[in-house]
């Protein structure tokens, strides 16, 4: 028999108790704040570098802006839908006393979201994905074959790609398990030979 978060009894739809739907309240305000700041600032950088001339903003920059977007969007959704965010009355006690914890806790998936956008971008350019579904690099120009030539040189060969790698780092983010099932399976397969 599963636990009732509001203690309600007989055949009555369960309902969530005011601290539940309090810190519900708290967490969705400073999820949609993060998104804003973080998509803000984004918008603030690519303006920032096309007004100085200081170069464009690059694919990877990009691809974390999107790990971190794919991030919001899914806790936004299991907010809204409000699934079982607070497995534990003690979360509920500790969203209604401290605000630095909600900032914090509502900044997890966007942090999460772009490390899972960055680790499937060097997949993908180190070869470990491939297929039509996935982007093609090549080095753009000068060498590629140290660190600087690298992260200098190295990047998706057209603007196809350059979209394709826009797109996995947003489901990077958005699937918390994508990347780590990815590595994984990469993890098993390299074991067995």
């Amino acid at each position: 028999m599963s636990e009732s978060r509001s203690g309600d009894t007989g055949g009555e739809p369960e309902r969530a108790d005011q601290g539940t739907l309090d810190a519900h309240r708290l967490l969705v305000m400073w999820l949609f704040i993060s998104t804003l700041v973080i998509g803000l600032g984004f918008l603030a950088l690519v303006l920032y570098f096309d007004v100085t001339g200081r170069g464009g903003v690059t694919v990877m920059l990009a691809v974390i802006v999107a790990g971190a977007g794919g991030g919001f969007v899914s806790s936004l959704r299991r907010l809204y839908s409000f699934q079982d965010i607070f497995p534990r009355r003690e979360y509920v006690q500790l969203f209604r006393k401290m605000n630095f914890y909600v900032v914090a806790y509502s900044l997890v998936p966007a942090v999460v979201g772009m490390i899972g956008a960055v680790m499937v971008y060097l997949m993908f350019a180190a070869g470990l994905l491939k297929g039509d579904l996935f982007p093609e690099f090549h080095c753009a120009a000068g060498q590629c074959d140290d660190f600087q030539g690298f992260v200098a040189n190295w990047s998706p060969k057209d603007a196809a790609a350059n979209a394709k790698a826009i797109v996995w780092g947003f489901i990077a983010g958005f699937s918390e398990r994508f990347v780590p099932d990815i590595l994984n399976r990469l993890g098993s397969e390299n074991a067995k030979q």
